[in-house]
């Protein structure tokens, strides 16, 4: 990150500007510091930083606290990047929030922005990891949050509505995906539906919130019905399962129709509908959607099925 060579060069023109007059000790190393840093050997630069930052005369300056996060910037990204937990983040978080309390001056302020974001971004990076890779919502989200708090610092004017929303459709169609090849798995559920339905809160018409959400309805709806055919019921439980099926494709039905009643040529949402009416033994809709899906010419199983997503 080359951001902090200029500042070298402004505070050494401060150091003309005071002639004869000579640095404290405390100042001398912030300049040090600095020079350290564009030399990168941050290493060093951090044993010179830290004395400043507690410093009482030196405590205050945010230029200081601007440059420890800076040289801790450095020795993070080594290692640290993709890591949640890092005490090199945390000082160099700690020291930038620490900056802007003291009123930086526009370029240091901007520069205390940049780093946020940078920072922000690998936060992103391992909420996705714990997300795709490990199927660990509860580091994921925690990843998550870091990310928004540091994107949020960074500027606090940025929408950031479209990446809640686009990290919660993320969550909600990874465990339901999960959820739809292995119904047992209660927890995917019940993270897909609490992820998706956030998503569907911030924008009620997404298509593939809807679609996600009335897939893992009908799922376990057709699962319910497959039971039956399959003889796995008793004939005392047929009436109770029949009622637990339609109430599951009830469900199912609202989220498709909100698909459906944008776009009736929604060939997902369409064919889900007809199997939705299927379950609901609802002969005039099955009839009717039977119908779309020859117009639209979506090949209809005989047998229980569910749309692909």
């Amino acid at each position: 990150m080359k951001v902090m060579c200029k500042y070298l060069k402004l505070m050494l023109l401060a150091g003309f500007m005071l002639g004869s007059m000579v640095l404290n000790a405390q100042e001398a190393k912030l300049v040090r510091a600095q020079a350290l840093y564009n030399e990168k050997k941050p290493d060093i630069a951090r044993l010179c930083i830290d004395s400043v930052v507690t410093h009482p005369e030196t405590a205050k300056r945010y230029e200081a606290w601007t440059i420890r996060g800076f040289v801790y910037y450095e020795i993070y990204k080594r290692n640290d990047k993709n890591v949640l937990e890092s005490s090199l983040r945390d000082t160099i978080i700690s020291s930038i929030k620490r900056s802007n309390q003291l009123k930086p001056d526009a370029d240091y302020k901007s520069q205390n922005d940049k780093i946020l974001s940078t920072i922000s971004v690998h936060y992103r990076s391992i909420a996705r990891s714990y997300l795709f890779e490990q199927s660990n919502y509860e580091l994921s989200l925690k990843a998550y949050n870091k990310f928004r708090e540091l994107f949020l610092l960074a500027d606090s004017v940025a929408n950031i509505k479209e990446r809640d929303i686009e990290y919660n459709l993320a969550v909600g169609s990874h465990f339901s995906d999960k959820f739809n090849l292995d119904k047992s798995n209660v927890k995917a559920f019940e993270i897909a539906k609490v992820t998706l339905m956030k998503a569907l809160e911030m924008n009620p018409t997404d298509t593939s919130a809807n679609m996600n959400m009335g897939v893992m309805y009908l799922n376990q709806a057709t699962s319910l019905i497959e039971k039956i055919d399959a003889g796995e019921a008793s004939i005392k439980d047929v009436d109770i399962i029949q009622d637990d099926a339609a109430k599951l494709a009830k469900q199912a039905e609202q989220f498709f129709l909100k698909v459906y009643n944008q776009n009736n040529k929604n060939r997902k949402a369409v064919l889900a509908l007809y199997y939705v009416y299927r379950v609901l033994l609802d002969e005039a809709k099955i009839l009717a959607f039977e119908q779309k899906c020859k117009e639209l010419k979506i090949q209809v199983m005989d047998e229980s099925s569910n749309p692909k997503k």
